[in-house]
């Protein structure tokens, strides 16, 4: 009895499934999807898109409030590490959350200092150790000097760092963490800054496991996620600037924004950047609709014809060889790297990795922008479960 009732519920689960699939494929009759130049506008205007008020005021509060611990114990932790995953861009919302508009009272009372400027891994990542010490020393011979000063005055924690992502001060090999030793060591001793540093959490779990640095950066913070409504919020005003306004009678045919939102926030795990990428993959247009020659319209302006948008999925794999996994798994830990930094995190000649970083980047799992190669966003979901299930050192299994 039990058996045949279980049968009989796998049997009505596939049907659902199958009636999904068609349904999905009805609705996609008749569409295409963006002209690249459309697309590259798209992605343009996506990437411009702040982020949400209320998420940045979350991780300003976060931070104020780890701050204010400081200034009013001794024995409080002086530095907070911002945590997010190997897609989010943690530094910059970071530095978007540590202006006026979300922490006035900080950007007024304290001295941000910023001494490290770098947005990616130096050239040489062996050197990243004597470019911390050199910063260091560089801030403190710029301070006044005040002997009569007690060192325990807690009236004298005003002075904040702000350093680069944790995951471009190493690189795995041999001596590739000195600078992060350096730095466990240093943020410790030197109590009288309070150091905030943005970091990926698959760094974290390595960083953790090689040198402990979860010993000596004892305070940390996730960023935070963007539920249904944040997300609808933050994403259907941009939505209205690529679309015509509409008439009563073309209301009815235009479909944007006509996705559950619910489902949406799930497939992106409420990260922003894995929101932008799966919006974007979600617009069509009808083929009808598609000029011969698609020009970009003007900064700000419409685009010339009606967009219709789909359910947003995320991206089947394609077959990965073991190759792919440590080149992928090298991306997540590091976050964005070079391929000269990443060949010789992997051991391996440039020439061979580059093989493998051309096959991936035209399946599309990875993203070369001026900074280096990094993870695309759609596909992150699944190569954590790729790399999970084949054993490789996550975020979650450290």
């Amino acid at each position: 009895m039990v058996g045949k009732l279980v049968k009989n519920m796998v049997s009505q689960a596939q049907s659902g499934l199958l009636r999904a699939k068609a349904a999905s494929k009805r609705s996609e009759e008749g569409l295409c999807s963006l002209p690249s130049v459309w697309d590259v506008e798209v992605r343009q205007r996506l990437r411009a898109l702040p982020y949400p008020a209320a998420y940045l005021t979350a991780v300003a509060d976060r931070i104020a409030e780890a701050i204010a611990a400081w200034q009013s114990d001794l024995d409080a932790p002086n530095n907070l590490v911002l945590l997010g995953s190997p897609v989010d861009n943690t530094a910059a919302v970071l530095d978007a959350a540590l202006t006026a508009d979300h922490t006035p009272e900080l950007t007024t009372s304290l001295d941000i200092l910023r001494p490290l400027p770098w947005t990616m891994r130096p050239a040489d990542p062996l050197l990243v150790e004597a470019h911390l010490t050199e910063a260091l020393a560089r801030l403190q011979e710029a301070e006044q000097s005040d002997d009569d000063d007690d060192p325990d005055d807690l009236a004298r924690r005003q002075r904040v760092i702000v350093l680069p992502p944790l995951e471009q001060c190493y690189l795995r090999c041999i001596g590739g963490w000195r600078g992060i030793e350096w730095l466990r060591d240093t943020v410790s001793a030197q109590q009288n800054y309070f150091w905030v540093i943005p970091s990926n959490t698959w760094a974290w779990a390595f960083l953790s496991r090689v040198c402990q640095v979860e010993a000596y950066f004892n305070y940390t913070h996730p960023l935070p996620r963007l539920d249904r409504d944040a997300l609808r919020d933050w994403i259907t005003p941009l939505a209205a600037t690529l679309g015509q306004p509409l008439s009563e009678a073309d209301e009815a045919a235009s479909a944007l924004g006509d996705i559950s939102w619910s489902t949406f926030a799930e497939l992106c795990e409420g990260r922003p950047e894995v929101a932008r990428s799966l919006w974007l993959r979600s617009l069509r247009l009808q083929q009808s609709d598609r000029p011969e020659q698609p020009q970009i319209p003007d900064q700000g302006k419409p685009l010339p014809v009606l967009l219709r948008q789909v359910q947003p999925a995320l991206p089947s794999l394609p077959d990965l060889e073991a190759a792919d996994h440590y080149v992928i798994h090298a991306l997540m830990l590091h976050g964005v790297m070079a391929r000269s930094h990443l060949a010789l995190s992997l051991g391996q000649p440039e020439s061979m990795v580059q093989v493998r970083v051309q096959m991936l980047r035209q399946s599309g799992l990875l993203h070369l922008g001026q900074s280096g190669l990094s993870i695309h966003p759609a596909y992150y979901s699944r190569l954590y479960t790729e790399l999970d299930t084949n054993n490789f050192l996550t975020e979650e299994n450290a």
